[in-house]
């Protein structure tokens, strides 16, 4: 991976906290994070020759994995109990 792909993730995750400060609805705030952590997927396999890191980033994947269905299916039932209303603006 070339350093213009390294930075490349690095200001997407960057990115991805910006929006995150500035999110007003469910969507955004999940779309957020996982624009952030997409790219931490894919840092943390920066060295593809390496087993270990090979195996920390399926590791990381599958647990990113699982916690994000988690967060999802949490915000729906926020959804479903704020009488669908997706925005946090008074």
């Amino acid at each position: 991976m070339a350093i213009t792909e390294f930075l490349l993730f690095v200001l997407t995750a960057t990115l991805g906290g910006m929006f995150l400060c500035g999110a007003n609805d469910l969507i955004t705030i999940f779309v957020a994070p996982e624009c952030f952590s997409l790219c931490s997927y894919l840092l943390s396999g920066y060295t593809k020759k390496d087993v270990r890191s090979n195996e920390a980033t399926m590791k990381y994947l599958l647990m990113g994995g699982a916690s994000s269905s988690i967060l999802v299916h949490g915000f729906s039932w926020l959804y479903g109990s704020s009488g669908e209303r997706l925005s946090f603006k008074k």
